[in-house]
């Protein structure tokens, strides 16, 4: 028997008020994947240009080309 098919022989066997629980966390989930499949999309960079960026950015960390945390803020109305 397939997942499928235990599924729907566990559907039968179970109260309304409880099915609507499992349908309410079925959606849940299906929304959560959804989700990270469009943020793992939206970040298709190579694994070459990530590691590039970050050199970068270690870069200007070791020669001191870097903004005081306190200036994070600053210009940026929330």
């Amino acid at each position: 028997m397939n997942v499928k098919q235990t599924l729907i022989q566990e559907i039968d066997q179970t109260s309304e008020a409880l099915l609507s629980e499992v349908l309410d966390f079925l959606l849940f989930i299906r929304a959560k994947h959804t989700d990270v499949v469009e943020l793992v999309e939206d970040y298709d960079d190579s694994k070459e240009k990530i590691l590039e960026d970050l050199r970068h950015s270690l870069e200007d960390a070791k020669a001191g080309r870097v903004h005081d945390i306190s200036e994070l803020w600053d210009g940026i109305d929330v």
